[in-house]
């Protein structure tokens, strides 16, 4: 510790950047954070070293607390005023830090960043997801809980029109889909396959959950039958537009893969049907 102390003193002697960075584009700061030195996290911010630095990833210091659940690098970064300009810094893959941390099921530093003022429906830029969306996409139902509880709005859309009901309605999490209508979500909001979440409903028990909670869109329940051997619902003796219209909310989890490019898609307008 001393020696690196007196690195950084000759480093700033010198006029030297402590944001130097290897081949992987991390710089003292990120491996600070990687090797759980909070205490060298401190020392190089005291030093000016700048939080907003991003590896080869896209990511910052903050990031990477969320990713390898570092507590005690987070409170440290926190502590910085310096800190507020990364809340909602998105990495390669289009997320911020807070999306990471529900992704990782790390409710505490989710806490702790909503707590530092991050946005808790603060959208991915690849597919327009709330942190909610995650949640529920990653099966997470305490994580959902959290959210709710602090508010998060349950009737946020993504790109392709999904609602956070949508998406536990097309993975059939019933006690879920249970909970999002309890807190009011809107069982008449339509995606851009002009479905709602009860033609995407994967069971008839949660297609029963949602013909229970009524809604203005929903046509009288006696005329939709449910196929039991697929996703989609009948409505008066014809398909579900998500028959012939490509994928549904029920497609593969969300995974990892780092891009290069800090040019994801313009995503396009968000439509509301009502």
């Amino acid at each position: 510790m001393s020696i690196v102390c007196k690195l950084i003193r000759l480093l700033l002697l010198a006029h030297k950047s402590l944001d130097i960075h290897n081949n992987l584009r991390q710089t003292p700061l990120h491996l600070a954070v990687i090797t759980k030195q909070s205490n060298m996290v401190d020392v190089l911010l005291q030093a000016r070293a700048d939080p907003s630095v991003l590896d080869r990833h896209g990511q910052t210091a903050l990031h990477l607390c969320c990713e390898y659940d570092q507590r005690e690098c987070l409170s440290v970064l926190l502590s910085f005023p310096s800190f507020s300009s990364c809340l909602e810094i998105r990495n390669f893959e289009g997320l911020s830090p807070l999306h990471l941390a529900v992704l990782h099921g790390h409710q505490d530093l989710a806490k702790m960043l909503l707590d530092a003022g991050a946005d808790i429906n603060a959208m991915d830029v690849k597919s327009g997801q709330s942190p909610l969306m995650h949640a529920v996409e990653s099966n997470n139902a305490d994580m959902v809980h959290f959210l709710i509880e602090n508010r998060c709005d349950v009737n946020n859309q993504s790109y392709s029109g999904n609602t956070a009901l949508h998406i536990a309605c097309g993975r059939g999490q019933v006690d879920t889909a249970r909970l999002l209508l309890k807190s009011g979500a809107d069982s008449s909001l339509k995606n851009y396959h002009n479905d709602t979440p009860v033609m995407v409903a994967k069971s008839k028990k949660i297609a029963d959950v949602l013909r229970g909670r009524g809604s203005k869109h929903v046509r009288d329940p006696h005329t939709m039958s449910v196929s039991l051997h697929g996703t989609n619902y009948v409505e008066n003796g014809s398909p579900s537009s998500s028959q012939s219209r490509g994928s549904s909310p029920s497609s593969t989890p969300h995974t990892f893969h780092h891009s290069a490019s800090h040019s994801p898609k313009t995503p396009p307008a968000q439509i509301h049907y009502y």
